[in-house]
């Protein structure tokens, strides 16, 4: 996979996280993980409130 494809398979992940509603952390340098990889640095996650973001049908 090349870093193209990566960086365009995170983002898509993120994305869905947030369209699902699942927590992202936002770290103080504003990058944007899972809650997932955020839990071994010690960061608490965010959640977008239901309808704040658009969702696909």
């Amino acid at each position: 996979m090349s870093d193209n494809d990566a960086i365009a398979a995170r983002r898509r992940a993120l994305a869905e996280a947030l369209r699902t509603g699942d927590p992202v952390v936002v770290t103080p340098t504003g990058e944007v993980e899972t809650k997932e990889e955020a839990q071994g640095t010690g960061m608490t996650a965010i959640q977008v409130p239901d309808g704040k973001l658009a969702k696909e049908d």
